[in-house]
C-alpha cells in the first residue's frame, strides 16, 4: 500500500488468511484501558446500509456474472459471521462441517456459484433469489444493534472483493490510525500467528513474552480445538471470534505437540507485542537474527538500531527473518533493503494499472550499515512489503532466500477518504511492484534458493485464495533473478553440519539459513563464516 491523504500508510489486510495476531485492541493513550473491537470502530463510523442495498439491488446483482458472484460473496460473508451459509438454493442455513471447509476459501465457494451462474436452465432471477432480500432477513434474524455497522462493512468488502480485487476494501479511519499503522498499540490476544488446515491450526509464529509461550505452546504445535470447540467445525469468523478475549479473561486450547495430545490454558493479557525483535543466535560464528514481524511506522529505524546493536556483539552473518509478515509501509521496505544495498541502486518500482501514469522508482539513499552474509527467511505468509524487502534482497544478488515460496501478492493500495462516509478509508488496488530485473511476484511468488518446508500446513496463496486475483499482463515466466545467470557451486545438505545446529532443531529453516552462511565463500559475494 501506499498513500493516503492525511493518514499514516497502511499494512496488508490478507482477507481470508488466518492470520490471527491482533484480535481486540487497546488505545495507546494511557488514561484509556477498556478494549475496543474492530466491531466498536466500525459502530463509530456510523455507517449504513444504503450503499450496501444499492449493491444487492435485483437490478445490479442480476446485470452480468461478475456482479452476481459479488452479490454471492456479500452475503455469504456477512452470513458467516452468524455462522450461518448461502447454499445453492439460495437460503440461508446453519453452517455444516463440509461448508465449513468450503468457505475456508473464496474461490471454492464461489466456483460452484460460477457454474450455476452459466446453467443455461437455470434462470436465478425468476427463481425467487433475491440478495437485497436475504440481507433483510440476515439483518432481522442475526444482527444486534452494535453488529450492524461491522456486518454492513463485511457485505461491500465481500462485494469489493470480487468486483474490484480481493484487496481494495474499506476501513474506519480511527482504527487504521489507531491499530493497523502504530506500531505500539496495546493489544488482548494471544501473541502467535496460525495457518488453518482443514481440521486444525498450525502455530506459525509465537512471540517469547506472549502468554501463550509461557503455557506451553511451541511453534508447529496442532490446536485442534477452542474451548472444547473443534476447530473443524468452527468457521474462519468462529475462530477469529473465539480469540478476541470477549468477555473472557482465559481460554482453553486443545494442543497436539508432538504427537502427543493436551490443553493448554492461556490467560488474557495487555501487551506490545514489536514490530522487529533481534537475537545472537549462534555465540561461536557470530550469527545474528533479525525478525520483522510488520512493516509499520519506524520499523526500519527499529530495524537499524538492533542491527547496529548485533554488530556491537561482533555479529559477522545475519538472518532476516520474514515468515508470516504481511507487509506493510512501502518506504519502510524500501529504508530496509537499504540498511544492506549500496547507495544510488535501483530496488524496486511501482507501476500502475493506468498506464498514463509514470511508473514510481525506489532508490537506495545511503550506504549500507551491514555489508556481511545475509539469509532471508520466506514462506507461504510472508506477503507484499516482506516480498519486496526479500525479492528486491535476492534481484540484487545481496541475500540468499531460505524457506517456501512467499504469497504472490506483487500489488499496491492508494487511500483516500471514501466520499460515502468520511469516517472511513477506501483502499484500492492501483499497480504492481516491480523488481529491478523487471518481474513482478504478483501470483507466482518468490522461490526461496534454499527449499525447506517446516510446517504440515496447506499453503494458500493469493492464486489459490481468490476467485479473481491480479493476473499482470507481463506474468513472469523466467528466472526470477538475474543472479541465477551465475551457477550455485554450495548445496546446503551435509547432515552433521545440521545436526550441529541443535538448539534450533524445532526451526529447520533457521538452521538450514544458518548453515547456508557457514557454506563457503563461494556462495555470497560478501564472503562466508
Amino acid at each position: 500500500m501506499k498513500s493516503l491523504p492525511n493518514i499514516r500508510k497502511s499494512v496488508l489486510v490478507l482477507l481470508l488468511e488466518v492470520v490471527l495476531f491482533v484480535p481486540a485492541f487497546f488505545t495507546t493513550s494511557p488514561a484509556l484501558r477498556s478494549t475496543k473491537s474492530a466491531d466498536q470502530y466500525w459502530l463509530e463510523t456510523g455507517l449504513s446500509d444504503s450503499e450496501l442495498e444499492k449493491l444487492l439491488a435485483d437490478e445490479n446483482c442480476f446485470a452480468d456474472q461478475n456482479i452476481f458472484l459479488a452479490c454471492v460473496n456479500a452475503i455469504s460473508s456477512m452470513a458467516e459471521r452468524f455462522d450461518l451459509v448461502l447454499d445453492l438454493d439460495g437460503d440461508l442455513k446453519p453452517a455444516k462441517q463440509r461448508d465449513v471447509a468450503l468457505r475456508i476459501t473464496e474461490k471454492a465457494e464461489l466456483s460452484l456459484w460460477e457454474k450455476k451462474f452459466n446453467q443455461p436452465e437455470v434462470s436465478l432471477s425468476h427463481g425467487g433469489l433475491s440478495f437485497l432480500q436475504l440481507w433483510h432477513q440476515l439483518e432481522q434474524s442475526a444482527v444486534k444493534k452494535e453488529e450492524r455497522a461491522i456486518t454492513i462493512a463485511t457485505g461491500i468488502n465481500g462485494f469489493l472483493s470480487i468486483f474490484k480485487d480481493p484487496h481494495t476494501y474499506l476501513i474506519p479511519i480511527k482504527m487504521y490510525e489507531e491499530v493497523v499503522s502504530n506500531p505500539d498499540s496495546k493489544a488482548a490476544n494471544l501473541g502467535f500467528v496460525v495457518r488453518r488446515n482443514h481440521d486444525h491450526l498450525v502455530v506459525r509464529k509465537i512471540f517469547e513474552t506472549a502468554e501463550a509461550a509461557k503455557a506451553g505452546l511451541k511453534r508447529g504445535d496442532k490446536i485442534f480445538a477452542l474451548n472444547g470447540d473443534p476447530i473443524a467445525e468452527l468457521s474462519h469468523a468462529q475462530v477469529s471470534e473465539a480469540l478476541k478475549f470477549r468477555n473472557m479473561d482465559r481460554i482453553y486450547l486443545e494442543v497436539d505437540h508432538n504427537n502427543h495430545r493436551k490443553v493448554i490454558e492461556v490467560l488474557r493479557k495487555e501487551q506490545i507485542f514489536p514490530s522487529v525483535s533481534s537475537k545472537m543466535l549462534d555465540e561461536s560464528r557470530r550469527v545474528g537474527l533479525i525478525t520483522i514481524h510488520r512493516f509499520s511506522k519506524d520499523t526500519c529505524a527499529r530495524a537499524k538500531e538492533q542491527i547496529q546493536d548485533l554488530k556491537e556483539m561482533a555479529m559477522r552473518g545475519l538472518v532476516m527473518d520474514l515468515r508470516d509478515n504481511p507487509g506493510g509501509q512501502v518506504e519502510e521496505a524500501s529504508c530496509v533493503i537499504n540498511l544492506f544495498v549500496a547507495k544510488n541502486q535501483l530496488l524496486f518500482e511501482t507501476r500502475y494499472l493506468d498506464a498514463a501514469r509514470p511508473a514510481d522508482q525506489y532508490v537506495s539513499e545511503h550506504e549500507p550499515i551491514f555489508k556481511g552474509p545475509l539469509a532471508v527467511l520466506i514462506n507461504s505468509g510472508s506477503a507484499s512489503a516482506a516480498e519486496i524487502v526479500a525479492g528486491s534482497l535476492k534481484d540484487l544478488g545481496r541475500g540468499n532466500l531460505v524457506g517456501e515460496r512467499s504469497f504472490g501478492k506483487g500489488s499496491f493500495q492508494d487511500g483516500r477518504l471514501w466520499g460515502v462516509n468520511r469516517e472511513v478509508a477506501l483502499f484500492e488496488t492501483s499497480g504492481l511492484y516491480y523488481f529491478p530485473s523487471g518481474w513482478t511476484p504478483q501470483l507466482v511468488g518468490l522461490q526461496p534458493d534454499i527449499e525447506v518446508k517446516a510446517d504440515d500446513v496447506i499453503a494458500q496463496r493469493e492464486e489459490d485464495l481468490f476467485l479473481k486475483p491480479i493476473r499482470p499482463l507481463d506474468q513472469w515466466v523466467g528466472p526470477q533473478t538475474l543472479s541465477w545467470i551465475n551457477e550455485r557451486s554450495c548445496e546446503v545438505s551435509p547432515e552433521a553440519d545440521l545436526i550441529s545446529l541443535q538448539n534450533f532443531s524445532e526451526d529447520p529453516q533457521i538452521s538450514r539459513a544458518q548453515a547456508w552462511l557457514r557454506c563457503g565463500q563461494q556462495n555470497d559475494r560478501n564472503g562466508s563464516l
